[in-house]
């Protein structure tokens, strides 16, 4: 599509929503009309270096931004100087729906690789909750789930102690790259240096560095150059007292919902 205009913007092209796409079906239903108009609704493609920031925290924002590729972070800086890093962001990710309604955001978005975005004007979500209510719906869902890996987060650094911690880590990892299909044979690419990996989690690289090798000794992960193994999912969910429930990735109880939009509003597909 590259080329192609539509308002006035630059159609994002084919295969820019194909990783978000990937992820919705294995949770529900969508219908190629939905995707063809949230195509039509995406402007561009942007490509980022590993280190930029995407948006800065307070800045205006009038649109939100889909990850084609690569990985970013939100991050929060103290006072001190101490970056936080609030949540990794993987490919298919939204990196700011919840935007739309704020209107600026209260953290930074930072490319930890190089990677692309495609945009969805805060106009174009308009006209999405307007035309295809169970489309807008969708969207909501992927707020809501990055909610809800933020609490869990939350209790992450503060229930959580050690390697427990660290191996929840690398479960939801393992589980939001699973489905868009980023692992092969319990192997994918994290592109973390063990200095972030203590900025997400709350240890000094030193820390980070030892729980590392303890996970590694319990044959549970193995984590170099970028690069995570897990010799048994179950094992180190079982370790971390992991359980993926958060992440809302069976779409049987998540279909209500939108089941309830096609009833009282019409799951047009045209």
């Amino acid at each position: 599509m590259a080329g192609d205009f539509a308002n006035g913007r630059r159609v994002a092209p084919t295969g820019s929503v194909d990783k978000f796409v990937k992820a919705v079906r294995k949770r529900f239903a969508f219908s190629d009309a939905e995707e063809r108009m949230l195509l039509e609704r995406m402007s561009g493609t942007t490509r980022f270096s590993a280190g930029d920031v995407l948006v800065s925290e307070g800045s205006p924002v009038t649109f939100s931004s889909l990850l084609s590729d690569g990985f970013v972070c939100r991050e929060k800086m103290t006072d001190s100087g101490h970056r936080q890093i609030a949540e990794v962001t993987v490919p298919g990710d939204f990196i700011d729906l919840h935007s739309y309604p704020l209107g600026r955001l209260d953290h930074s978005i930072t490319a930890l690789t190089d990677c692309r975005t495609v945009r969805l004007y805060h106009e174009d979500i308009d006209a999405i909750i307007q035309e295809r209510p169970r489309l807008a719906r969708i969207l909501w869902f992927a707020t809501m789930v990055d909610a809800s890996i933020h609490r869990e987060w939350i209790v992450n650094l503060g229930s959580r102690k050690g390697a427990k911690r660290m191996a929840h880590f690398f479960c939801e990892m393992y589980y939001r790259l699973e489905v868009v299909d980023m692992v092969r044979d319990g192997t994918f690419f994290l592109p973390l240096t063990q200095g972030q990996l203590g900025e997400a989690l709350g240890f000094t690289p030193v820390h980070t560095n030892r729980l590392l090798q303890e996970l590694r000794a319990a044959n549970l992960l193995e984590y170099r150059s970028h690069s995570a193994t897990v010799a048994d999912i179950g094992e180190l969910a079982s370790f971390a007292g992991f359980d993926p429930d958060y992440l809302y990735l069976g779409g049987a109880r998540h279909r209500a919902g939108l089941d309830r939009a096609d009833h009282q509003y019409g799951a047009s597909t045209r």
